[in-house]
């Protein structure tokens, strides 16, 4: 999955590590169908492999990406609404188009990253991060998101964030910093822990650390 949303008009962006195997298999590992599938797949698009996918194929998978928080779509929100009500601190929204959700790592894995053994996940981040790096470069994002430690360390490695401010809330850590892509000043704020985990901020205390994050960055 290159991305969730309409990144094409996304202003903001968040990134967690990778994606979740149960946005294209059930919990029983079986192949999701008709209204409860959420991407294009090499079956559904009637191809025997990645390398032999024409472009118009390539065109409808990623039309798939794009309207992955339309109306009526099976969005994975047992995972996504925690991020979402940060976004909305910022006055973004996935469902209205104004905010897009990335990766770092963009195959989803099986077992979980946590999981994987280090050589593997080294493997993985060497593959794929520079292509995060490229649709952040390429992408009139005014600020990223990043959703825990791993993916906060890897964009601020990645992409020379500069850190300017840190403080906390519940029991997270949480940050701020710039970068100038290509010319372009682009806002980066994070934390510690993913939002999967028991942080203590609840409903409105993750739509607060977002309204925190943008105040910070002046946005």
């Amino acid at each position: 999955m290159l991305f969730f949303g309409d990144l094409f008009r996304a202003d903001i962006a968040s990134v967690g590590l990778n994606p979740s195997d149960q946005e294209y298999l059930t919990k029983a590992g079986v192949l999701l169908a008709g209204p409860s599938q959420r991407f294009a797949t090499i079956h559904s698009l009637r191809a025997d492999n990645r390398s032999s996918l024409s472009d118009e194929q390539c065109a409808e998978a990623v039309q798939w990406m794009r309207k992955y928080y339309d109306p009526g779509k099976p969005v994975f929100s047992a995972w996504f609404n925690s991020v979402a009500r940060v976004v909305e601190g910022f006055g973004a929204s996935f469902r209205a188009g104004s905010s897009a959700h990335l990766d770092i790592v963009q195959e989803s894995t099986r077992p979980v990253w946590s999981e994987l053994d280090g050589v593997e996940r080294e493997k993985l981040l060497k593959q794929d991060l520079p292509f995060l790096e490229w649709e952040i470069r390429a992408f009139p994002l005014r600020a990223v998101i990043c959703n825990g430690k791993t993916v906060s360390v890897q964009l601020q490695r990645q992409l020379g964030v500069s850190v300017k401010e840190e403080g906390t809330m519940a029991r997270i850590k949480w940050w701020v910093g710039f970068a100038d892509l290509d010319g372009r000043r682009v806002g980066f704020g994070g934390w510690n822990l993913p939002l999967a985990r028991p942080t203590g901020l609840g409903r409105e205390g993750e739509t607060a650390l977002g309204k925190l994050l943008a105040r910070r960055l002046g946005l």
